[in-house]
């Protein structure tokens, strides 16, 4: 079983099914448990679906890259996916909508997330477990 995903999407809202279902699809040919199956695609497609809405706008329309690898740590599996643009960061803060809160979401479901911006372009990364259910919001 291959044990990597690699999704290049064009930063499309039409796109966001394909992403999931493709996410949920190798997830569970890998036997991923349910709820962490779920925070899992909800943040891929968080990510992504940030990349659609924010890293573009104003620009030509990009790509974003998505991979997810499942490797052992420590006596069970961890799944890794980075969702990455070559965009511009729009930081959040400071909005009066009540929106901009999706990377406060996946860091609220993940057990680890990770965010690198700069000049190239933004990179989110989250990971999970096999045996850690994830934290409820």
């Amino acid at each position: 079983m291959d044990t990597h995903l690699y999704l290049g999407v064009d930063a499309q809202p039409t796109e966001l099914g394909l992403v999931r279902r493709a996410v949920q699809t190798w997830l569970a040919a890998h036997d991923w448990p349910g709820p962490a199956t779920d925070a899992l695609v909800f943040a891929v497609t968080e990510a992504f679906g940030n990349s659609v809405e924010h890293a573009y706008r104003g620009l030509e329309a990009g790509r974003v890259a998505i991979d997810l690898d499942v490797a052992p740590v420590c006596g069970h599996r961890r799944v890794t996916a980075v969702v990455t643009d070559t965009g511009r960061w729009r930081d959040g803060a400071g909005r009066t909508d009540c929106r901009g809160n999706g990377l406060a979401m996946i860091r609220a479901i993940t057990p680890g997330m990770d965010v690198t911006t700069g000049e190239s372009g933004t990179r989110v990364t989250v990971w999970t477990d096999d045996d850690v259910a994830p934290t409820p919001p």
